[in-house]
């Protein structure tokens, strides 16, 4: 789990970055995707340490 956290991560930075450079609007939604995925992941890692 930890791995596929790392990798969203990584590409969610790369994504930011192209999305600041290019001025792209229409990849955001991608953006939210995302970060709710990300969000997910991370309270089911908790869910499971506890």
């Amino acid at each position: 789990m930890i791995d596929s956290i790392s990798k969203k991560e990584n590409y969610l930075k790369d994504l930011v970055i192209k999305l600041l450079q290019e001025r792209k609007l229409s990849d955001f939604d991608m953006l939210d995707s995302l970060f709710e995925d990300l969000k997910q992941e991370l309270e089911n890692q908790q869910k499971n340490i506890n």
